[in-house]
């Protein structure tokens, strides 16, 4: 095992967007819950939409405690690596113009990912930004 630089980390985010989004506070279980997330690495934004009203669990959750964490991970091409990151960090409501290079990175690079096109299309998706405190990354061999 080894630790990612912050270029690897930046890269790993970028070429991905898919994650697990968790939200915690103590004295209550993980709520933890697959994203797609874009993320502008000139920019250092990583922006994702979360859907349900203010009632969704998700919103509760988020309300009551707004410091989550996204993993990701990835097998590189040829098989040889997998390489995960953790990225921690305040998940705060904004608006689609402030995010819009992180989520055209997600369209751009993410074929399995719902599509970003219809951003604001629903009053029941919001879009958020996570403002990242901290990351850290680690790559295994495979063999």
């Amino acid at each position: 095992m080894r630790q990612l630089t912050d270029e690897a980390i930046a890269e790993v985010l970028a070429a991905n967007g898919i994650g697990v989004l968790a939200f915690g506070e103590t004295g209550r279980y993980p709520y933890a819950v697959p994203v797609a997330f874009g993320y502008d690495a000139d920019a250092d934004v990583l922006a994702l939409q979360l859907e349900g009203g203010t009632d969704s669990e998700k919103h509760r959750a988020l309300e009551r405690h707004p410091y989550v964490s996204i993993t990701v991970f990835e097998e590189t091409e040829p098989r040889d690596t997998w390489r995960s990151v953790v990225v921690r960090g305040k998940l705060v409501e904004t608006s689609y113009e402030a995010v819009e290079t992180a989520f055209a990175t997600l369209a751009k690079r993410t074929r399995s990912a719902p599509n970003p096109v219809v951003w604001g299309d629903s009053a029941t998706v919001t879009p958020y930004e996570l403002q990242i405190e901290e990351w850290s990354g680690r790559s295994f061999p495979i063999n």
